[in-house]
């Protein structure tokens, strides 16, 4: 009775620790501004080449939360290297990711934050 008990403590109480959210560096919710801000390029940009992959781009803030660098990776649906639209659309990406404001930021050091953008059939389907 004693193991059973045990048991079920030792395997229940990690479930409630992980669906514990913890506050990150976000802005304002993240995820609503991020598809507010990128939502007509989504809409504008419909025959994407290659058709398929992911674009990551990585901001870097300084300690008092001013833009820092930026760096970013564009990959095809097998994981290589790639540039989408020869270039132009990361450029037009990178020029919306300079323009968001008001990141919230939980401690006052150096970090950076990402946003994905899934490309499927020549669309963006997807930002987080």
């Amino acid at each position: 009775m004693i193991m059973k008990n045990i048991f079920i403590i030792i395997f229940i109480l990690p479930l409630f620790t992980l669906s514990q959210e913890k506050e990150t560096s976000n802005m304002g919710g993240e995820n609503i501004p991020l598809r507010i801000a990128f939502q007509e390029i989504k809409m504008s940009e419909l025959d994407i080449t290659p058709k398929n992959g992911f674009i990551t781009i990585r901001r870097l803030l300084s300690e008092n939360g001013e833009f820092s660098e930026m760096k970013s990776f564009q990959i095809d649906e097998n994981y290589n290297n790639t540039e989408f639209n020869n270039g132009t659309l990361i450029k037009k990406l990178e020029r919306i990711t300079l323009g968001l404001k008001k990141w919230k930021r939980d401690r006052d050091y150096e970090n950076f934050s990402l946003i994905r953008i899934k490309i499927k059939n020549g669309k963006i389907e997807e930002i987080f």
